[in-house]
């Protein structure tokens, strides 16, 4: 059985799954992590936390290579199915992953180990099904992620007597600290910081990436009235920013790539 934090989190996607694709910045440092990972048609990819399947929604097709995703949230899921039927999608806990030793050419996962209670563990299950000389791509993000904007929601949130969701970001905050993770893991282990930017046409479309996501769960705590009244006051505070265009604001990826090394020639068996 998956612990109480685990299926916490699974509660609070499933929440927001039917959204969870319009937060623009998640779904940009997804596609980037996908065209990082350098997966060709034949290799068997296994996406874990893999959420609505953005990850593999931007990768190549499998010419002759399976294309499977693992989340603990239904929610997530039943998204990711609707959107990429091509693909096999499994309801399972990261740390326990229902496939055998060797299975898979690559793993991915964006934006998730940091959710991870045993980090290092995870790993080491995602080594596991990893066949020799396969890789493992993870990524995280660096402080400064979205520049002002989180402070200041932060403080709209604050006003209202009300905290922000806080996705431990700051577990994995330097390519150091991921390298160092995936080698405790057991892989041959290199990361980067991979400094992009993200753009908000307008403070509407900042409103609309916290409703969709994470940032949006405290104001379920809130009637509507409420609710309408603290997003009015905190597009006024976002109008300044914008001046009389969109809004870059920096979106510091790290992307760290572990390599399991070869024991033996053993290719992954096909998945059906």
């Amino acid at each position: 059985m998956s612990g109480e934090r685990e299926q916490a989190n699974a509660r609070l996607f499933d929440a927001v799954a039917a959204t969870y694709d319009e937060v623009g910045f998640l779904a940009q440092a997804a596609r980037f992590v996908a065209g990082a990972a350098g997966v060709e048609p034949h290799e068997h990819v296994l996406d874990v936390m893999t959420g609505t399947g953005t990850v593999l929604r931007a990768l190549p097709p499998g010419a002759s290579g399976a294309r499977v995703g693992t989340d603990l949230s239904a929610g997530m899921l039943a998204v990711a199915r609707a959107r990429l039927p091509g693909a096999t999608f499994v309801q399972a806990d990261a740390a326990r992953l229902p496939f055998p030793a060797a299975h898979f050419d690559v793993v991915i996962c964006a934006a998730g180990l940091f959710f991870m209670p045993d980090m290092t563990g995870a790993v080491r299950e995602w080594a596991r099904v990893l066949r020799p000389g396969g890789r493992l791509v993870v990524s995280s993000f660096g402080p400064g992620l979205l520049g002002d904007l989180p402070g200041l929601w932060r403080a709209a949130l604050g006003a209202h007597g009300l905290k922000p969701g806080a996705p431990p970001l700051g577990r994995l905050p330097t390519p150091q600290a991921l390298a160092e993770v995936l080698r405790a893991g057991g892989l041959q282990a290199s990361a980067a910081l991979c400094p992009l930017f993200y753009t908000l046409p307008s403070p509407q479309a900042r409103l609309a990436d916290i409703q969709a996501g994470l940032e949006g769960a405290p104001l379920a705590g809130l009637a509507a009235a409420g609710r309408d009244r603290l997003l009015n006051e905190h597009r006024a505070a976002l109008v300044p920013l914008f001046g009389a265009g969109p809004l870059s604001v920096p979106l510091p990826l790290i992307v760290g790539t572990g390599v399991h090394l070869p024991g033996d020639a053993t290719a992954p068996p096909g998945i059906a």
